[in-house]
């Protein structure tokens, strides 16, 4: 019986954890340490546009471009800004492998062959261009074996599903590609 109970809630959880929504929620506000816990809500599609679907992953909000919504790396950037987002930063392994299972177990995601993230060259090394701390250099990359090959000026990192099954690729900033724009999520304190 405790067996039975004990699966049943860890498959309640990990459903919760792939949710597309998170809805808002308030505490009572009579609650014994006088503060208010509030969630932001984790919308079914990024400003409304249903070929950006949004998911719930590791308390954070991740939208994805689909159904060939594509743009220039900095169209994208102003895009995920729209909604004080941002385009991904991908700062550890943990992150980079949630995405990529979320990526290839979501219909309609796995078919995209190139997501941006906020990844960019400049002053000669790798930064991400947003995120907790814009400007900073990578701590953490998943590069494709033979990538990156232009450290330049004017090149930008994707995920790339198409030659290197999520591994990252150095791309021209001015190509059009898929995005991932992420957003903090506020949990109940």
């Amino acid at each position: 019986m405790w067996l039975k109970f004990l699966i049943s809630n860890h498959l309640m959880w990990a459903l919760f954890a792939l949710t597309p929504t998170v809805s808002s929620v308030k505490d009572n506000p009579a609650n014994s340490n006088g503060l208010s816990a509030y969630t932001e809500s984790c919308p079914d599609y990024f400003n409304n546009d249903v070929r950006v679907p949004c998911y719930f992953l590791l308390e954070k909000c991740y939208c994805f471009s689909t159904q060939l919504f594509l743009m220039t790396w900095n169209d994208a950037k102003y895009y995920c800004r729209l909604k004080n987002y941002t385009l991904i930063s991908i700062e550890t392994k943990m992150e980079d492998d949630v995405i990529h299972q979320h990526i290839n177990n979501t219909e309609g995601l796995i078919e995209q062959p190139w997501f941006w993230t906020s990844g960019s060259y400049n002053e000669d090394q790798w930064k991400w261009s947003t995120g907790p701390y814009p400007g900073q250099p990578f701590t953490y990359s998943n590069w494709a074996s033979t990538r990156p090959v232009y450290n330049l000026d004017g090149y930008c990192t994707e995920i790339n599903y198409s030659t290197f099954q999520g591994g990252w690729a150095d791309f021209p900033c001015d190509f059009t590609n898929f995005f991932i724009c992420e957003g903090n999520v506020t949990l109940p304190v």
